[in-house]
């Protein structure tokens, strides 16, 4: 009777995949493209020029050789220890480029927002000077940094190609994200179909953003203190554990050698997790 069952459950299984394999195929196919696309147009608007099968590949032998090292590190200690220590910082290993790459993204939007105010700066005074929008635009690329100006290199290309200067600047808006930016290039759509002074409208814009950007900084200010709490209580179970094990390594064991030890430990890593965001989105004031 129980090779009966045990044939009529293998025979579901077989039929449930030979059905659904296809589908569940094909859809994780169209998952993974889509994830590469979304990966490749973050590299080209950080000006990473890398494919990413490279990029996988750099994560791919991070993984291993992490893996590897903490394996060797923690071989004496009790199993499962070793294996754990493994999969967790091969792991960590693994998602670091792409983490790494997400810090780069936002210290980049960081200084494009910070290089804004003297973008438009220097454009008013060009425009005070005599020039079109287009050559203001080109002082601009001659004269500041990046990342200002490699977002409007890719704006004067754009337009060179035939692109309208009204959708080449919503591009840029799209690519860098900056409310500031889309401020900006509203007033000059408006300006430019019903007329007016660009040069006096960007200074105006100017000193509205001066005044945006002194207000987040008292903001960031005032919540810096309550981002460090969150940093601070979210390694002190960490810390706590690492001197418990120093003290009394018997009892620290099992966290990791038994199963309600691991289940703690991951109760343990997820809530902290979930306290530290939630910590932070408290102290993330919009303004």
């Amino acid at each position: 009777m129980l090779y009966l069952i045990l044939l009529v459950v293998f025979a579901a299984v077989g039929i449930f995949f030979y059905f659904l394999y296809q589908p569940v195929q094909e859809a994780a196919q169209r998952n993974v493209f889509r994830q590469k696309e979304h990966v490749a147009r973050e590299l080209e608007e950080m000006f990473i020029f890398i494919s990413v099968d490279g990029l996988q590949k750099i994560k791919w032998t991070l993984c291993v050789l992490v893996a590897g090292i903490a394996l060797m590190l923690t071989w004496e200690a009790t199993p499962p220890a070793p294996m754990i220590a493994a999969v967790v910082f091969g792991a960590i290993a693994y998602w670091g480029p792409e983490i790494y790459i997400i810090r780069l993204r936002r210290r980049r939007r960081v200084d494009f927002g910070e290089q804004l105010v003297d973008a438009l700066v220097l454009m008013a005074n060009g425009l005070h000077s005599g020039f079109t929008l287009q050559q203001a635009i080109d002082m601009l690329i001659e004269e500041m940094p990046a990342p200002m100006c490699q977002e409007f290199e890719l704006v004067r290309r754009e337009y060179r190609l035939g692109v309208d200067m009204d959708v080449a600047l919503k591009n840029c808006c799209k690519r860098t994200k900056d409310e500031d930016l889309e401020l900006v290039v509203t007033a000059i759509q408006i300006t430019r179909q019903l007329g007016g002074n660009l040069a006096e409208v960007f200074e105006r814009i100017v000193a509205m953003v001066r005044e945006r950007r002194i207000l987040k900084g008292k903001a960031d200010a005032l919540t810096s203190e309550g981002k460090m709490q969150a940093m601070v209580v979210g390694l002190l179970p960490y810390g706590f554990m690492f001197a418990m094990t120093k003290v009394n390594p018997e009892m620290m064991r099992l966290m990791w050698t038994t199963l309600p030890g691991l289940a703690c430990l991951v109760a343990v890593i997820l809530l902290d997790v979930i306290g530290y965001l939630w910590v932070r989105k408290l102290a993330d004031v919009e303004y």
